[in-house]
């Protein structure tokens, strides 16, 4: 069983994803993250919105149940893993060493939750095929084309839905869309082919039936100016979190601690194929981004862009980053965004090519040339509070309630 594992799609290690991205030598490029700076919208969660509900007497409202699972099974297993990352201090490794959990890998715990709903990857594709481009970004890859820069757009989420997406609109090519397998379909085939489907999807599904009855019981629900809203209490949410663990931990097996996992395997099927799927988190974005530069026009040449956490290190490890529409992104990146079109980019990326040695000099002319049309101000320590709910409010009004970090 454990060869099986070979058959999942891995989408290549992180060298055989650059080797795909067909860089050409030369010139500057520009490293985005997906979800927010290119395209809107966020597929997993949608998908979870829209699958995950009690068997019968579901109440609509927002957050939906699936928003609530997704939001406190990243909680349940930040807290987790948190003391097995590596931290950015010197402190001595946890027994066993630091573990490659991240940010992303709390995507593939989707994959039993969706399977146990019936989805599937066409209807992933749908999803992301229905995800609009943000406002602007189709005319910015078009201007940086014209100004020579390359664009590559790096993800936590399924690569496969993304890549799909982007055959259809053309501004950015399919094979510089670098994200995670998702093995949605290969699981299920996996799990029938050894007869353990209906066992270990029961599991999932009690799962959910008990999650959903902890969201019922400890939620209040309102109408706010025709939509229906739920508020989950605090105890709620510790259940719920504590649901989770026994979920992932004692009853698929499943565990990213490396002296754990040391000669054994996950109890369950489902467990070794969440476990052997690699996901790209925070640091592996960082190291595609770096990894993509020194193809093409070296590390000097590179500007990471990002809206979210996990952005963060992508956009701390490059000279010039732009945290976009995000207070976490702006707070660890170079140079900060507030912008409702992409089409402002290029002007802080004309400026960066022109002007690259004094960050302070790029902020004021962009400033001066944007004439209020975007807020550019400088990133990391110079970053209020007042800045900070300036990019939560534009993220929200373009990105609606499908936002997660």
């Amino acid at each position: 069983m454990r060869d099986d594992m070979a058959e999942l799609p891995s989408g290549g290690n992180l060298r055989e994803r650059l080797d795909q991205a067909g860089m050409r030598p030369g010139g500057w490029l520009l490293a985005s993250d997906i979800e927010g700076p290119l395209f809107l919208g966020d597929f997993i969660a949608e998908a979870l919105s829209a699958c995950l509900k009690p068997a019968v007497g579901a109440t609509d409202a927002v957050p939906s149940y699936g928003q609530i699972l997704y939001a406190e099974g990243y909680a349940a297993f930040s807290a987790d893993t948190g003391p097995l990352r590596r931290p950015g201090g010197g402190a001595p490794p946890p027994e066993g060493g630091y573990t490659l959990a991240q940010e992303g890998s709390d995507t593939i715990f989707a994959l039993p939750l969706l399977l146990a709903a019936g989805a599937d990857y066409r209807y992933l594709e749908r999803l992301a095929l229905r995800s609009p481009p943000t406002p602007g970004a189709p005319e910015m890859a078009e201007q940086l084309a014209a100004m020579g820069w390359q664009l590559a757009g790096i993800t936590t989420a399924p690569q496969q839905p993304y890549r799909a997406r982007v055959s259809v609109g053309g501004w950015l090519e399919t094979g510089r869309v670098l994200g995670s397998p998702f093995p949605l379909m290969e699981a299920e085939a996996m799990l029938r082919r050894h007869g353990r489907w209906e066992v270990e999807i029961d599991l999932v599904r009690t799962y959910l039936d008990d999650a959903c009855r902890l969201i019922d019981q400890h939620s209040e629900l309102w109408l706010d100016g025709g939509i229906r809203q739920r508020h989950l209490s605090g105890a709620g949410r510790e259940l719920l979190r504590r649901r989770f663990q026994r979920f992932y931990r004692e009853e698929l097996g499943i565990s990213y601690c490396r002296r754990e996992r040391a000669g054994r395997a996950a109890a369950t099927l489902l467990g070794r194929i969440v476990e052997a799927c690699s996901m790209v988190g925070d640091r592996a974005k960082a190291a595609l981004a770096l990894g993509l530069a020194r193809r093409a026009g070296g590390l000097d040449r590179l500007v990471t862009m990002g809206d979210g956490a996990n952005d963060a290190a992508m956009l701390r490890r490059a000279r010039w980053s732009i945290g976009v529409n995000g207070p976490d992104a702006a707070r660890a990146a170079a140079i900060g965004l507030v912008s409702d079109d992409m089409r402002h980019v290029p002007v802080l990326l004309r400026l960066i090519e022109r002007d690259g040695r004094d960050i302070d000099a790029v902020i004021g002319r962009a400033q001066a040339e944007l004439r209020g049309a975007a807020l550019v101000h400088r990133g990391r320590e110079g970053v209020s509070e007042a800045l900070a709910d300036a990019h939560r409010r534009m993220k929200r009004k373009l990105r609606g309630e499908f936002v997660t970090y």
